[in-house]
């Protein structure tokens, strides 16, 4: 299901040669004809509002409802006004902190103006009508302008947004003087909007990912709601919506792509599509769903449902140490299942056992989104359906992460993330290219490290952006360039089957100019543990570090290479099995360099970090690793082994072979197996044999085939016969000895019985399902 959403042919649009302004006007021309000059507009409709007020009436008596019913019926109770806040920079700590309840208070002025204007909606009684008069009128007399923007951009937009609703909610309880009063203040903070947002963007050309974006792109969300709830009050309304419903279908994100990911990460993504999402949903309810039906739009909930972790696990990107679920991260699931028509997406909503949001803070959905929700939801069943159907692991190709999982949103789940991204470190995005997290049986094992009191803190741009915060390596201490989209990476490999992923990451550019190479491969084996394999060169010979962060002490046992990490019941060992543990040094700390600011350090404790490093500088470095997550009832790490090899790397590992070849090379000679490929898996249970290839052009040993272009599968030998599956790139020609008398054969287009024993077999690209029977 989710690889068919990828393949969605793009729909017919105007032709590219079009400029901004033909696109706009055009648009333009669309909604004033089609959007009727009436209220409400934005989210509610008034052919929607018996309905909805019918819905209200019967809530409390459903369950776990009346939470939501009280919340969408503010108290009558004269509350005081809240001051206007005053704009003020951040970027220091008391800066920041004045800066932070400037757009506190902002939120929470428009908040009640929402509020009481969606209670007039739903009771018609004048009492909430005028509230939410009162509260719109003290906002429009707010001295928000161009200045405000570019001292607390926070605070305008979080002043405005909620406001626009409130106006366009309460509209009929407003005289005439006050609808004057208000939209006369909403126009002149739109006009500024539009002038700080619209020239940092094209509906022609696709942008470039840019530190100065995040906020920007955000709010165009708001200036199209702007554009459609002002659209019949001033001439430059319907350019707001007709520009912003153009960039949503043509350009957006920055950040992502059609694979639906968010290079800045998890946190900016939940907090950003809150706002992207309300604006198409309400455009999608007026009948205009366009951009709804692009990739990103029809993939992006995955990019949730992949990392977002049903606890708080580690992820990349800014505010990711420990990602937590949420609410609101779950409405914004249920929302795509629900515009999409896709079952998935709200199957693991459900999973993430959230309670509907029920704050009113910006940056989230909040009890008003989660009222009407509800009301959406009872509108539209959709089919139950089994997380365990999906892919097991995905390729975000957009942003450059690999995210693998043993079994999806489940209690026992395994979970990797690797990132190496084209869009390198920009924005809210880190250095952390070739780097990893690791969560597993409900438990961060691995994490991002670092916090962010405030934006550019000391900590945050020492620490928390830096390579050395990232389970990542590091080239004679040195680490990768900050907050520069250049320095980026690229998954040059992802195979995936049911039972293996692996991928590759080539950060070199990343690290210029301390790396000449900078490669990882992760091969997730059996769905059971991960072998990684780094293959780094540096300019003039360094001592490697291979760092490991955590969010308790680790253990260590130097003299076998190994490291234990433990939270709860779960557990992380992480064992070095090249080079050997004699030429390596490892130390650990629980310090920050630089330390997180005093009055933060006790809602930001210290996290642990481990250094592994090369006692002898080089030029050249190999580090062979194993991670082999376990619960503490386990038995925990089994008999390793690391095997003679003449070519590329073997290891034992219980009773599984594992090899895997450097990138250059693609050959492993060891253990009695000949690989021409990038890696192999071997696992001997009695007479039964189960294996995966990763790139095999050539096997030799126990089991032979070679083939006429690289492919990777897996595949079960048995006393009774050879069974294979894979997915083919192109059509091959496939040879096999399978060490029996081959009667019957499924699977290939053609086969012959080859003289010597082999098979030859024709193959056509798309799914492999071969069988071969003695």
């Amino acid at each position: 299901m989710r690889r068919l959403l990828c393949l969605i042919a793009l729909f017919s649009l105007p032709a590219l040669a079009q400029t901004d302004a033909e696109l706009v006007a055009t648009r333009s021309a669309e909604f004033s004809q089609k959007i009727a000059n009436e209220h409400p507009r934005l989210l509610i409709r008034p052919a929607d509002l018996p309905t909805l007020r019918a819905f209200f009436k019967e809530l409390p008596a459903q369950p776990d409802s009346a939470a939501l019913a009280k919340l969408a019926l503010p108290a009558l109770d004269n509350k005081p006004l809240i001051p206007e806040p005053r704009a003020v920079k951040n970027g220091t700590s008391e800066g920041t902190k004045l800066w932070q309840a400037g757009y506190k208070a902002a939120n929470d002025t428009a908040a009640w103006a929402q509020r009481y204007a969606l209670g007039w909606l739903l009771t018609e009684d004048p009492a909430y009508g005028r509230e939410a008069a009162r509260w719109l009128l003290h906002l429009a007399s707010w001295s928000i302008d161009r200045d405000t923007y570019r001292s607390n951009d926070e605070l305008f937009i979080q002043s405005l947004r909620p406001m626009l609703f409130a106006y366009d909610w309460a509209y009929g309880a407003l005289s005439e003087d006050e609808r004057k009063t208000v939209s006369r203040a909403l126009i002149a903070r739109m006009e500024v909007l539009a002038s700080q947002v619209q020239p940092k963007f094209s509906l022609t050309r696709p942008t470039t990912p840019d530190n100065s974006l995040s906020h920007p792109m955000r709010f165009i969300s708001t200036l199209g709601q702007g554009g459609l709830v002002l659209l019949h009050d001033t001439k430059a309304a319907p350019g707001w919506l007709a520009w912003s419903y153009e960039y949503y279908l043509r350009q957006f994100p920055v950040w992502g792509g059609p694979a639906g990911g968010w290079a800045e990460g998890l946190n900016y993504w939940s907090t950003g599509i809150t706002q992207h999402q309300r604006f198409l949903e309400g455009m999608a309810i007026l009948g205009f769903s366009e951009p709804l039906a692009r990739p990103f739009w029809r993939n992006t909930a995955y990019f949730g449902v992949y990392n977002q972790m049903p606890y708080g696990g580690s992820f990349f990107g800014d505010l990711n140490n420990i990602a937590n679920p949420s609410g609101s991260i779950a409405l914004i699931l249920e929302k795509a299942a629900i515009l999409n028509r896709d079952p998935y997406p709200l199957a693991y909503a459900r999973l993430l056992r959230q309670k509907p949001p029920t704050s009113f803070g910006y940056y989230t959905y909040d009890g008003i989104d989660a009222f009407l929700q509800r009301f959406r939801t009872g509108q539209a069943a959709l089919p139950e359906v089994r997380l365990a159907d999906l892919p097991q692991s995905l390729y975000f190709d957009d942003i450059g992460v690999v995210s693998m999982h043993s079994a999806l949103g489940a209690a026992d789940d395994i979970m990797l993330g690797f990132r190496s991204s084209p869009q390198g470190s920009a924005s809210h995005g880190f250095s952390d290219q070739n780097s990893f997290v690791l969560n597993a049986y409900g438990q961060p094992l691995a994490i991002s490290s670092g916090y962010r009191e405030y934006y550019g803190s000391p900590h945050h741009d020492g620490w928390s952006r830096q390579t050395k915060s990232k389970n990542a390596l590091l080239f004679g201490g040195e680490g990768q360039r900050i907050k520069d989209a250049s320095a980026s990476g690229t998954i040059t490999r992802f195979a995936d089957g049911a039972s293996f992923s692996f991928a590759t990451g080539d950060a070199s550019r990343a690290y210029a100019p301390h790396a000449e190479r900078a490669l990882r491969h992760v091969f997730f084996v059996n769905r059971r543990y991960f072998v990684m394999l780094d293959e780094a060169s540096a300019a003039e010979a360094v001592k490697f570090q291979w760092q490991l962060h955590a969010r308790s002490e680790m253990s260590l046992a130097p003299e076998r290479g190994e490291i234990t990490q433990q939270q709860k019941d779960a557990r992380l060992t992480v064992r070095f099995l090249s080079p050997a543990a004699t030429a390596l040094t490892m130390r650990q700390s629980d310090a920050f360099e630089p330390p997180v600011g005093a009055s933060y350090q006790a809602k930001m404790p210290n996290e642990w970090h481990v250094t592994t490093e090369t006692r002898s500088p080089a030029k050249q470095q190999d580090f062979l690793t194993l991670l082999y997550p376990w619960r503490a009832n386990e038995a925990g790490l089994p008999n390793v082994q690391t095997l003679p090899a003449g070519k590329g790397f073997a290891a034992s590992i219980g009773n599984d072979i594992v090899l895997i070849a450097r990138a250059a090379e693609k050959q492993v000679d060891a253990a009695g197996w000949q690989l021409a490929g990038m890696a192999a898996s071997f696992s001997s249970e009695g007479d039964t044999l189960r294996f995966s290839l990763i790139e095999a052009r050539g096997l030799a040993g126990p089991l032979e085939l070679s083939a006429s272009a690289a492919l990777s599968l897996e595949g079960i030998r048995t006393p009774h016969g050879l069974s294979l599956s894979a997915t083919l790139r192109e059509p091959l020609s496939l040879r096999l000895r399978p060490g029996f008398g081959v009667k019957t054969l499924s699977g290939a287009q053609s086969w012959q019985q080859q003289a010597d024993g082999s098979v030859l077999l024709q193959l056509a690209a798309g799914p492999l399902q071969l069988s071969l029977q003695r």
